[in-house]
C-alpha cells in the first residue's frame, strides 16, 4: 500500500496511474481461469518471495479509495489480466 500512497502524492491533481495486474473473480472455482490465477500467484510467491496476494477488483478499488485516489476503473485485457486505472 505504500506504493500506491507514493504514487498518489507524486501525481498531479486529476493524473492517472496506471497498473496492470492479475485480478481474481470474487468466488472462487474449479474453472481453468481461476487454476491458473492461483497458479500464477503460488509461482510468485515461491520464486520472488513477495508478501503480496491475489486480489479481486473490489479489494482494489478499495485501495485506490483508501489511498486517496477519486475514480477506479478495470479494464480486462485478457482472462487472466485487467488494466487498472486510478484517478486523482
Amino acid at each position: 500500500m505504500s506504493i500506491l500512497k507514493n504514487c498518489y502524492k507524486a501525481l498531479p491533481e486529476g493524473g492517472k496511474l496506471i497498473v496492470c495486474e492479475p485480478v481474481v473473480p470474487e468466488t472462487t472455482d474449479t474453472s481453468t481461469r481461476m487454476r491458473a490465477l492461483l497458479g500464477h500467484d503460488i509461482f510468485c510467491m515461491a520464486n520472488y518471495r513477495t508478501q503480496g496476494r491475489a486480489r479481486c477488483e473490489e479489494e482494489f478499488r478499495q485501495l485506490g479509495l483508501t489511498t486517496g485516489f477519486s475514480g477506479f476503473r478495470a479494464l480486462y485485457l485478457d482472462p487472466f489480466l485487467a488494466v487498472l486505472e486510478y484517478l486523482k
